[in-house]
Protein backbone atom coordinates (compact mmCIF):
# COMPACT_ATOMS: atom_id res chain seq x y z
CA UNK A 1 0.00 0.00 0.00
CA UNK A 2 1.10 3.62 -0.70
CA UNK A 3 0.10 6.24 1.57
CA UNK A 4 -0.91 9.63 -0.11
CA UNK A 5 -1.65 12.65 1.95
CA UNK A 6 -4.22 15.09 0.82
CA UNK A 7 -3.58 18.29 0.89
CA UNK A 8 -7.27 19.77 0.97
CA UNK A 9 -5.51 23.04 3.37
CA UNK A 10 -5.52 26.22 1.77
CA UNK A 11 -2.60 28.22 2.80
CA UNK A 12 1.07 27.25 1.31
CA UNK A 13 2.53 28.10 4.69
CA UNK A 14 0.88 25.22 6.28
CA UNK A 15 1.64 23.05 3.55
CA UNK A 16 5.29 23.26 3.39
CA UNK A 17 5.11 23.09 7.39
CA UNK A 18 3.31 19.84 7.36
CA UNK A 19 5.05 18.32 3.98
CA UNK A 20 8.82 19.19 5.51
CA UNK A 21 7.59 17.35 8.66
CA UNK A 22 6.32 14.29 6.62
CA UNK A 23 7.52 13.85 3.30
CA UNK A 24 9.96 10.87 3.68
CA UNK A 25 7.09 8.97 5.05
CA UNK A 26 4.61 9.61 2.19
CA UNK A 27 4.28 8.61 -1.11
CA UNK A 28 2.00 10.26 -3.17
CA UNK A 29 1.18 14.12 -2.11
CA UNK A 30 -2.54 15.02 -3.59
CA UNK A 31 -2.57 18.54 -4.80
CA UNK A 32 -6.49 18.96 -3.59
CA UNK A 33 -7.70 22.54 -2.36
CA UNK A 34 -4.41 23.72 -1.99
CA UNK A 35 -3.80 23.14 -5.96
CA UNK A 36 -7.31 24.86 -6.92
CA UNK A 37 -6.37 27.83 -4.89
CA UNK A 38 -2.66 27.95 -6.10
CA UNK A 39 -2.96 26.83 -9.41
CA UNK A 40 -0.77 24.17 -11.47
CA UNK A 41 2.54 26.03 -10.83
CA UNK A 42 2.54 24.47 -7.55
CA UNK A 43 2.97 21.07 -9.77
CA UNK A 44 6.59 21.96 -10.10
CA UNK A 45 7.39 23.75 -6.58
CA UNK A 46 6.26 20.32 -5.20
CA UNK A 47 8.27 18.26 -7.20
CA UNK A 48 11.47 20.22 -6.78
CA UNK A 49 11.06 20.35 -3.05
CA UNK A 50 10.24 16.45 -2.59
CA UNK A 51 11.28 14.96 -5.62
CA UNK A 52 10.78 11.32 -4.17
CA UNK A 53 7.35 11.94 -3.53
CA UNK A 54 4.86 11.70 -6.75
CA UNK A 55 2.18 13.99 -6.89
CA UNK A 56 -1.80 13.79 -7.32
CA UNK A 57 -3.42 16.69 -9.31
CA UNK A 58 -6.92 16.15 -8.01
CA UNK A 59 -9.24 18.48 -9.31
CA UNK A 60 -12.14 16.31 -10.46
CA UNK A 61 -12.43 17.84 -13.39
CA UNK A 62 -14.57 17.23 -16.48
CA UNK A 63 -13.00 18.99 -19.44
CA UNK A 64 -9.42 18.35 -20.46
CA UNK A 65 -8.35 22.27 -21.11
CA UNK A 66 -9.04 22.75 -17.20
CA UNK A 67 -6.06 19.52 -16.82
CA UNK A 68 -3.94 20.59 -19.36
CA UNK A 69 -1.50 22.57 -17.57
CA UNK A 70 -1.30 19.73 -14.79
CA UNK A 71 0.10 17.38 -17.79
CA UNK A 72 2.71 20.03 -18.73
CA UNK A 73 4.20 20.70 -14.97
CA UNK A 74 4.43 17.00 -14.69
CA UNK A 75 1.73 15.86 -12.39
CA UNK A 76 2.09 11.88 -11.89
CA UNK A 77 -1.45 11.38 -11.70
CA UNK A 78 -4.36 13.28 -12.57
CA UNK A 79 -8.02 12.88 -11.49
CA UNK A 80 -10.98 12.88 -13.94
CA UNK A 81 -14.82 13.37 -12.78
CA UNK A 82 -16.30 9.75 -13.29
CA UNK A 83 -19.26 11.20 -14.26
CA UNK A 84 -17.46 12.66 -17.34
CA UNK A 85 -17.80 11.40 -21.03
CA UNK A 86 -15.65 8.58 -22.47
CA UNK A 87 -14.68 11.05 -24.82
CA UNK A 88 -13.49 13.58 -21.80
CA UNK A 89 -11.21 10.70 -20.92
CA UNK A 90 -10.32 9.29 -24.24
CA UNK A 91 -8.69 13.04 -24.64
CA UNK A 92 -6.83 12.54 -21.25
CA UNK A 93 -5.35 9.20 -22.34
CA UNK A 94 -4.06 10.91 -25.13
CA UNK A 95 -2.37 13.25 -22.74
CA UNK A 96 -1.09 10.58 -20.92
CA UNK A 97 0.43 9.17 -24.12
CA UNK A 98 2.46 12.33 -24.16
CA UNK A 99 3.18 13.30 -21.23
CA UNK A 100 3.01 9.69 -18.88
CA UNK A 101 0.46 10.46 -15.88
CA UNK A 102 -1.45 8.30 -15.04
CA UNK A 103 -5.18 8.88 -15.04
CA UNK A 104 -7.89 8.62 -12.45
CA UNK A 105 -11.51 8.05 -12.74
CA UNK A 106 -12.65 9.88 -9.13
CA UNK A 107 -15.82 8.13 -8.21
CA UNK A 108 -17.05 10.91 -5.96
CA UNK A 109 -20.67 10.22 -7.05
CA UNK A 110 -22.72 8.84 -3.91
CA UNK A 111 -23.97 5.79 -5.42
CA UNK A 112 -21.41 4.95 -8.07
CA UNK A 113 -19.68 1.27 -7.52
CA UNK A 114 -18.90 -1.33 -8.98
CA UNK A 115 -20.29 -1.41 -13.07
CA UNK A 116 -18.53 2.53 -12.59
CA UNK A 117 -15.11 0.87 -11.68
CA UNK A 118 -15.25 -2.18 -13.92
CA UNK A 119 -16.22 0.88 -16.76
CA UNK A 120 -13.16 2.40 -15.91
CA UNK A 121 -11.12 0.01 -16.06
CA UNK A 122 -12.25 -0.80 -19.44
CA UNK A 123 -11.67 1.92 -21.38
CA UNK A 124 -8.57 2.31 -19.69
CA UNK A 125 -7.75 4.21 -16.53
CA UNK A 126 -4.71 3.76 -14.37
CA UNK A 127 -6.79 4.05 -11.54
CA UNK A 128 -10.06 4.74 -9.26
CA UNK A 129 -10.17 6.91 -6.71
CA UNK A 130 -13.39 6.08 -4.14
CA UNK A 131 -14.71 6.87 -0.93
CA UNK A 132 -16.20 3.78 0.83
CA UNK A 133 -18.11 6.01 3.53
CA UNK A 134 -19.47 8.90 1.14
CA UNK A 135 -23.11 7.92 2.42
CA UNK A 136 -23.21 8.07 6.37
CA UNK A 137 -26.50 6.99 6.90
CA UNK A 138 -26.13 3.34 4.77
CA UNK A 139 -22.17 2.70 4.94
CA UNK A 140 -21.05 4.37 8.46
CA UNK A 141 -17.22 4.80 8.48
CA UNK A 142 -15.78 1.47 9.03
CA UNK A 143 -17.99 0.17 6.72
CA UNK A 144 -16.16 -1.40 3.88
CA UNK A 145 -18.58 -3.48 2.17
CA UNK A 146 -18.75 -1.18 -0.74
CA UNK A 147 -15.22 -1.05 -1.16
CA UNK A 148 -15.18 -5.03 -0.98
CA UNK A 149 -17.58 -4.74 -4.15
CA UNK A 150 -14.71 -2.47 -5.91
CA UNK A 151 -12.08 -4.84 -5.43
CA UNK A 152 -13.91 -7.92 -6.65
CA UNK A 153 -14.99 -6.65 -9.44
CA UNK A 154 -11.84 -4.98 -11.35
CA UNK A 155 -8.01 -7.18 -11.66
CA UNK A 156 -5.95 -4.60 -13.38
CA UNK A 157 -6.42 -1.26 -11.89
CA UNK A 158 -5.40 0.69 -8.77
CA UNK A 159 -7.70 1.13 -6.47
CA UNK A 160 -7.15 4.24 -4.12
CA UNK A 161 -9.70 4.51 -1.13
CA UNK A 162 -10.11 7.84 0.87
CA UNK A 163 -12.78 10.06 2.95
CA UNK A 164 -12.26 10.79 6.37
CA UNK A 165 -9.76 8.32 7.48
CA UNK A 166 -8.36 8.61 11.21
CA UNK A 167 -6.44 6.29 13.41
CA UNK A 168 -9.40 5.36 14.70
CA UNK A 169 -10.92 4.36 12.00
CA UNK A 170 -8.95 3.40 9.29
CA UNK A 171 -8.45 0.01 10.24
CA UNK A 172 -11.35 -1.95 8.69
CA UNK A 173 -10.09 -0.07 4.94
CA UNK A 174 -6.11 -1.35 5.53
CA UNK A 175 -7.42 -4.67 6.42
CA UNK A 176 -8.94 -4.63 2.66
CA UNK A 177 -5.58 -3.53 1.57
CA UNK A 178 -6.46 -1.05 -1.66
CA UNK A 179 -3.25 0.05 -3.72
CA UNK A 180 -3.19 3.65 -1.56
CA UNK A 181 -4.75 4.95 1.52
CA UNK A 182 -5.34 8.39 1.34
CA UNK A 183 -5.11 10.69 4.73
CA UNK A 184 -6.29 14.42 4.54
CA UNK A 185 -6.92 16.37 7.87
CA UNK A 186 -6.06 13.73 10.12
CA UNK A 187 -2.37 14.43 9.28
CA UNK A 188 -2.51 18.01 8.38
CA UNK A 189 -4.58 19.32 11.08
CA UNK A 190 -2.86 16.89 13.76
CA UNK A 191 -0.62 19.02 16.70
CA UNK A 192 2.11 17.15 15.39
CA UNK A 193 1.78 15.74 11.98
CA UNK A 194 4.87 13.61 11.73
CA UNK A 195 3.99 11.79 14.69
CA UNK A 196 0.38 10.72 13.77
CA UNK A 197 2.14 9.96 10.07
CA UNK A 198 4.62 7.47 11.79
CA UNK A 199 1.30 5.91 13.24
CA UNK A 200 -0.52 5.28 10.20
CA UNK A 201 2.63 4.06 8.89
CA UNK A 202 3.09 1.34 11.21
CA UNK A 203 -0.53 0.04 11.16
CA UNK A 204 -0.09 0.01 6.98
CA UNK A 205 3.14 -2.73 8.17
CA UNK A 206 0.73 -4.91 9.81
CA UNK A 207 -1.36 -5.71 6.51
CA UNK A 208 1.86 -5.51 4.35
Amino acid sequence: MKLQIACDMTTLDLMWKVLDATHDLIDIIELGNIGQYEGARIIPMVKERYPECEIMWDQKQSMLYTDVPAFEFGADYVSVDSRSSDEVFQQHFKMREKYGSKICCDMMGEFEGAAKAMHAEKIGCDQISFYPNIDHDAYPVGDVLKLKFIQAAVKNIEVSAYGGFTLENVRPVLECRPDVIVVGAAIWKAEDPRAVTLKFREMMKEYE
